[in-house]
């Protein structure tokens, strides 16, 4: 049997092993078990001695790393089987979705982080960011790459890099005009998402950077964002939540999981549709009997804005809880949000069913809030009130947030108002409907769902 310890910053969390027959398994160490403010991997990994078998571990640690075509161009450039989740996680994952490493830890004696402009030796940044999005087509993450060990869970082309300051100091905030975008090494922490525009879907930058603005403009707790030159390309730059800084200046990890994690579920079961079906709005929803009411009030809105913006690729893996140090679970700020509604050659179904049956934003109807307020238990009127609410507050913040999102350097506002008028007019064809009665069926037919 051989095994991958499992760190946050240089404490021994655990140690991943795995048998001859491949199972995988876990356990806690001694050491983590009697630390004070000691946190559990997962709502399915809660703190405690025994080991946990690899029908458990399994799937959160599948939920670590790339999906699709991009796992694919990982192993190879690595050399290992895509199946082998260990030798992957163990050859990438020191600077994780959360706060932890595997393999070695994260000394922050070790941290260096390199310019992209001197890795690549160019000396424009958005030339240099352009060339690190070629570059991520053939290496994902930069694997192989000496000191530089990354990992970013889901199918999309992105990468993690660290914003640094004038000094060289690595800081926690969106990049200002003198700071520089940087590949972390040798266990550095990244503090940005960047995620390339992509031919396929025009205009998605901007459509990303509206909806999480509006998000924000209309109280939700959402990522902060903002657009990137890339030469001749553009990106979306998503500030990480799963960091912060203490209060003596450092920067720090802060351990976190997605919905498909905490529910127990490979990546592959992130929708709810399929042979072996995944998480349901209801158990989505349900994931909030875990958080502060606050919380799981704050995750209904969620919900509701991903339906009214038409966002229907929501799927499990893009709902996440916050396992702070010392406290219980939080729930994430709202993160890849796009309204499908510019993109009618992309599918237009919900990732989850409404009411028992696969939906379009434009199906919704008053008595389909009704079952998703009773699968919850919530009461009905008070879910449909919110509704309204939400999405009169997106009239009311429309215009300012299309201002501040277009005027963003190398915004394009043809595409901010597009995203902005689809998702107003699906928000308002929804409210329409709220307060209409569920048609009675005539003798002989079946009432509509």
């Amino acid at each position: 049997m051989t095994s991958v310890p499992v760190w946050f910053d240089a404490l021994h969390v655990g140690d991943v092993t795995v048998a001859r027959t491949g199972a995988l398994g876990f356990s806690y160490t001694e050491a983590w078990l009697a630390t004070d403010g000691a946190f559990p991997l997962s709502l399915t990994l809660p703190l405690d001695t025994i080991a946990y078998p690899s029908e458990v571990i399994s799937p959160w640690l599948a939920n670590l790393l790339p999906e699709e075509e991009q796992l694919n161009v990982l192993t190879r450039s690595l050399g290992l089987d895509r199946a082998d989740t260990l030798a992957v996680l163990n050859a990438i994952c020191g600077d994780t979705a959360g706060a932890l490493s595997f393999g070695v830890p994260s000394e922050r004696a070790t941290w260096t982080f390199t310019p992209l402009t001197e890795f690549y030796r160019i000396d424009d940044p958005g030339a240099a960011l352009e060339r690190h999005f070629e570059d991520l087509q053939h290496r994902p993450f930069l694997a192989g790459e000496e000191g530089v060990r990354l990992s970013l869970a889901g199918g999309q082309k992105k990468s993690a890099l660290a914003v640094l300051d004038a000094n060289g100091t690595p800081v926690l905030r969106l990049p200002g005009d003198t700071d520089v975008l940087a590949i972390p090494r040798n266990g550095a922490p990244s503090t940005i998402v960047v995620k390339p525009d992509n031919p396929i879907l025009p205009g998605i930058v901007e459509n990303e950077t509206y909806c999480l603005r509006l998000a924000r403009a209309i109280g939700l707790n959402a990522a902060d964002t903002t657009v990137l030159a890339a030469g001749r390309r553009k990106a979306i730059c998503v500030l990480r939540y799963d960091r912060r800084v203490s209060r003596t200046g450092a920067l720090q990890r802060l351990h976190q999981e997605d919905f498909a994690q905490a529910n127990g579920v490979p990546p592959g079961r992130k929708y709810e549709r399929g042979t072996l079906p995944g998480p349901s709005l209801a158990t989505l929803l349900s994931t909030g009997r875990h958080l502060p009411s606050a919380d799981a009030l704050s995750l209904l809105d969620d919900v509701i804005f991903n339906i009214l913006v038409a966002n229907t690729d929501a799927h499990a893996k893009n709902y996440s809880l916050v396992l702070p140090v010392g406290a219980g679970p939080r729930l994430a700020p709202l993160y890849d949000v796009s309204t499908v509604l510019s993109w009618p050659s992309v599918t237009q179904f919900f990732a989850q069913n409404i009411a028992g049956r696969k939906r379009k934003p434009a199906d919704v109807a008053a008595h389909h809030w009704d079952a998703i307020a009773g699968s919850a238990g919530y009461r009905p009127a008070d879910v449909r009130d919110r509704v309204q609410q939400l999405a009169d507050a997106f009239v009311a913040m429309r215009v300012a947030t299309v201002e501040a999102v277009a005027a963003l350097p190398w915004s394009t506002r043809g595409y901010v108002e597009e995203a902005a008028g689809l998702i107003e007019d699906n928000a308002l064809r929804i409210a329409g409907r709220l307060r209409t009665t569920r048609p009675a069926a005539r003798r002989g037919e079946q009432a509509p769902s």
